[in-house]
């Protein structure tokens, strides 16, 4: 793809984060009209600051709730057959700007305890200020996390480990597991098949040998340092555990979607 080369070259002379930027300011025009209609008519309703929407999803302030509620009750549907989710701890690892986890406070109730961490300070600050209710924590690029063994029912991570290493994918599953139960639950999605398509030469080759195809070049963590997962590379990692739900991503209009992971620690 044309694109994905431009952006490969772009990686390597060390332009992105100009480009970055400027895609920013684009999506910022572009959207504005859009933006200023949904803020007119939902004048209570607190959006995070644009720089930190468009790093985190995308800069549409109305995909940003609508389209977070849609995908907070998705993530319930494949938790709770599992779960008592109204009685339960969750952790959201990497929260960033509140998108799904403004929305579980009014789907569980006031019993479920809900909780987020990211290594965003900004992201985690607006959250505080914000999203009353629930518990906020700023983590690092690294483990660990500020929880005791086992404190949590169920974790949960959208499109985190597609911005990670290979080490840091291996350091934080290990650390998700320990905040997690026994016979506790951890939910994450990652870059499978939908997506083999963007990959060229010895990336296609590490991708098609089961091995992690990463696009660096950037800061581990961005939304552009790229993880790409064949399906055996995840099941290698989780192979201790008890797969639940595996849901391969798709390509429908020209859009890829995730895989997504279930997985069941053991008792």
């Amino acid at each position: 793809m044309i694109k994905d080369q431009l952006s490969q070259w772009l990686r390597a002379a060390g332009w992105l984060p100009w480009v970055h930027q400027i895609q920013f300011r684009v999506e910022q025009w572009r959207n504005a009209r859009r933006n200023l209609l949904f803020k007119r008519a939902h004048p209570q309703l607190a959006l995070p600051p644009d720089y930190l929407l468009f790093e985190a999803f995308g800069l549409d302030y109305q995909r940003y709730y609508e389209g977070g509620l849609l995908s907070t009750t998705w993530i319930k549907s494949l938790l709770e057959p599992h779960l008592d989710l109204a009685n339960g701890k969750i952790l959201e690892w990497g929260c960033g700007p509140g998108r799904l986890i403004r929305h579980w406070p009014a789907l569980l109730g006031p019993n479920c305890q809900i909780y987020g961490t990211d290594y965003n300070p900004q992201s985690i600050a607006w959250d505080r200020a914000h999203l009353p209710g629930i518990h906020f924590s700023e983590n690092q690029l690294a483990p660990p996390l500020p929880f005791a063994d086992g404190f949590f029912d169920a974790v949960y991570a959208i499109s985190i480990f597609t911005h990670l290493s290979e080490a840091m994918h291996h350091a934080w599953y290990t650390e998700l597991l320990r905040v997690l139960r026994p016979g506790g639950v951890l939910l994450f999605t990652t870059h499978g098949d939908a997506f083999r398509a963007r990959l060229r030469g010895a990336e296609l080759a590490r991708y098609d040998a089961g091995e992690l195809a990463v696009w660096a070049q950037v800061k581990e963590g961005h939304r552009n340092y790229s993880a790409f997962h064949p399906p055996i590379f995840i099941e290698k990692m989780i192979a201790q555990e008890e797969l639940l739900t595996f849901l391969p991503g798709e390509k429908s209009g020209g859009v890829a979607r995730q895989d997504t992971w279930v997985v069941r620690k053991g008792m």
